[in-house]
């Protein structure tokens, strides 16, 4: 069997069927003449130019170009937001610090795809976010700090209020006032030696029975060449005291023992032994006081008593200066006792003045 080769390739080109040859051949097929195509119009001159002209501009509108920013048409550039003014390139915080940051795709997700059509998240604006979130934790921790210390003072405000108790003013003075004396002079030395001996000549004798820093009194005693005298002197300063009238101050106090003691040598007590006093007031010593002058009979004994009472401030001084006259003793004229209680009460009255005051 004889080997064939390959074929020899069919032409692909169709036959004309309008030829001669192929009609002659085969006149059973022959195809009546086909009309012929119509003829198209002459296009007028020009048609093939540009319409708008050729390309005279040498430079591109700004919105064909290429920009750094998004440029509408027109030439209106879209600029990105401007950063918050209270933006810190400082307070930015990396949120992924430590860690492998992710990679984002170059080209945005297809609509269609899962996703898609929302704007890529970059790592910077990863950044601001956080800086954000930073920003405003600051300022809630920062706002409720200052809340609960404005609460704290309001507390603190109203527990006061409530528990503290207003100490009542009371009606009356408790202490001394401004110029009230805090003491008085010692009755013992008030006076100088050669002052008690122009008073009382000759030598004396003292006794003290009261010493204090608000109360002193002392009294000296002449017995020879037939006088018998009896020097007293007392300083008394006193202290505020609510019984007392008016507001109880210690002057207050003072003008009340003042009136008592002049009471009492006006009209003594029944069944006493000291007969009612001729009291006269006196003028041009201390703020006030007043002059008493007794006569008194005990055992056939009589003694004629001369008294000044001075009243300064919140004290009180008394002198009182007597003599003997029975039994040897010659009587001393009232007038003389009366003097000489002036005088003393005078001298007394300038130690006084010289002590302490509130």
């Amino acid at each position: 069997m004889t080997e064939q080769g390959t074929p020899p390739r069919r032409s692909a080109r169709q036959p004309d069927l309008g030829r001669r040859d192929y009609d002659r051949q085969r006149p059973d097929r022959a195809r009546a003449d086909r009309p012929r195509r119509v003829e198209r119009q002459a296009r007028p001159p020009g048609w093939d130019q540009d319409a708008f002209g050729p390309d005279t501009d040498a430079d591109l509108p700004p919105w064909a170009g290429p920009s750094v920013h998004a440029t509408r048409p027109g030439g209106t550039r879209l600029r990105p937001p401007a950063p918050a003014d209270d933006y810190d390139p400082g307070d930015r915080v990396d949120p992924w610090e430590g860690d492998e940051p992710p990679e984002w795709p170059d080209e945005p997700i297809p609509a269609g795809a899962p996703g898609g059509g929302r704007p890529q998240r970059t790592r910077r604006s990863g950044r601001r976010a956080a800086a954000a979130r930073l920003r405003k934790s600051r300022r809630r921790v920062l706002r409720w700090s200052g809340i609960a210390v404005v609460l704290c003072i309001v507390a603190a405000g109203a527990a006061l209020i409530l528990t503290h108790k207003t100490t009542p003013k009371l009606p009356y003075v408790t202490s001394l006032l401004h110029g009230e004396f805090k003491s008085v002079p010692d009755a013992c030395t008030a006076l100088s030696p050669a002052v008690i001996g122009q008073y009382l000549p000759g030598s004396h004798t003292t006794v003290q029975p009261l010493a204090t820093s608000t109360d002193s009194e002392c009294s000296f005693t002449v017995d020879g060449n037939h006088n018998f005298l009896i020097l007293t002197l007392g300083a008394e300063s006193y202290q505020p005291f609510a019984a007392a009238t008016g507001n109880g101050s210690a002057s207050q106090n003072a003008l009340d023992n003042f009136a008592v003691a002049r009471a009492l040598l006006a009209d003594p007590p029944k069944h006493s032994a000291v007969p009612k006093a001729v009291i006269s007031p006196l003028t041009g010593i201390g703020q006030r006081a007043f002059l008493a002058i007794q006569v008194e009979h005990t055992g056939g004994i009589a003694r004629d008593v001369a008294t000044v009472t001075v009243l300064e401030r919140n004290d009180v001084l008394t002198v009182s200066m007597s003599a003997q006259e029975n039994r040897g003793f010659g009587p001393v004229p009232i007038g003389t006792l009366q003097a000489d209680a002036q005088a003393v009460a005078g001298s007394l009255l300038k130690k006084a003045l010289a002590q302490p005051t509130a």
